[in-house]
């Protein structure tokens, strides 16, 4: 028995690896929406924290692994009777997704997980005084890619961060993006 389920199991991962190369490898490229949210965990703070632009490059090693960089931009203000706050901040992130990409006719379609390093920077200004912040840490993701023929692509994903230090403690980050792109 113990000999059958070993050798059954060898035979599933061979045939998934041999599956999973049977794919043309592709890059992509894309430019799109994103939005920011944070919750500063040691003073019980949150809320929006900017929306902006992505731009994205991944390779597709196969129908289940990924390789994604990709640079987000996110500005927001705000103004009232104490004063006004301006916020630019920008994220690097390198990533791999994994998931299953299926083959459907005329439309493909990954739903998948990633995982992978971003690094957060800002700068923040309230009135005249201001401070720059930055750190860089792991996050997870998930997101659903789908496939229109042989170029285009759109891709929703949202992301998770913890980052130390900043001027009111550990911070949590939240990232939604939707981007739209083509594969060569």
């Amino acid at each position: 028995m113990k000999a059958a389920l070993t050798t059954l199991f060898a035979t599933s991962l061979l045939s998934t690896a041999v599956f999973a190369n049977n794919f043309e490898s592709q890059h992509r490229v894309g430019l799109g929406y994103t939005k920011t949210s944070i919750d500063f965990v040691d003073v019980g703070l949150s809320g929006d924290w900017g929306n902006g632009f992505k731009l994205e490059y991944g390779y597709e090693f196969n129908h289940i692994v990924g390789l994604n960089i990709s640079y987000g931009k996110n500005k927001d203000s705000a103004s009232d009777a104490y004063g006004s706050v301006k916020l630019d901040g920008s994220t690097l992130k390198l990533d791999t997704d994994i998931g299953y990409k299926f083959m459907l006719d005329g439309f493909n379609i990954k739903p998948y997980a990633a995982i992978g390093v971003a690094r957060y920077t800002e700068d923040v200004r309230v009135d005249n005084l201001g401070y720059k912040w930055n750190d860089a840490g792991l996050f997870l993701g998930f997101g659903v890619r789908g496939e229109i023929g042989q170029h285009i692509y759109s891709d929703i994903r949202f992301d998770y961060a913890g980052f130390d230090g900043d001027l009111w403690g550990n911070a949590d980050f939240d990232q939604f993006s939707w981007t739209i792109g083509y594969r060569f």
